[in-house]
């Protein structure tokens, strides 16, 4: 009576055990994508705001958030970069989204979310022009 017991316990808790396992991992891929993404807009805007004039900014900026994106989740990322006026009293405002792919667990969350991340640095005073 005790094995068979054993056995019915076992065979209602897996399934509840598998979906908290699956819930759990795709919890830890969407903070990870979430932690890069935050992490890539932060520099592209620190990048940017490092910048001698607005064309390099941009440049610099797109660049830096490619090169650290793709060391995480995402997929179908952008990054959108103003730089007002280009004054050193200005801002850079960095606005970023991708997407995660969680569509092995389907059965607890949608198959895609979307993520967006935003971030604003002050243009460096000391950054060198070029005329």
């Amino acid at each position: 009576m005790s094995r068979g017991q054993s056995f019915v316990e076992l065979a209602v808790s897996a399934p509840v055990i598998l979906l908290l396992a699956l819930g759990a991992s795709a919890t830890v891929q969407i903070v990870d994508a979430r932690a890069g993404l935050d992490a890539a807009t932060q520099a592209a805007a620190a990048e940017a705001a490092r910048a001698p004039d607005p064309t390099r900014a941009q440049a610099a900026a797109r660049v830096r958030f490619s090169s650290m994106v793709t060391s995480y989740p995402l997929r179908l990322t952008r990054l959108n970069v103003t730089l007002g006026h280009f004054n050193r009293t200005d801002q850079v405002v960095a606005i970023a989204s991708g997407t995660v792919d969680i569509s092995w667990a389907a059965l607890l969350l949608p198959s895609r979310l979307t993520l967006e991340s935003r971030a604003s640095v002050p243009l460096e005073s000391w950054r060198s022009h070029t005329r």
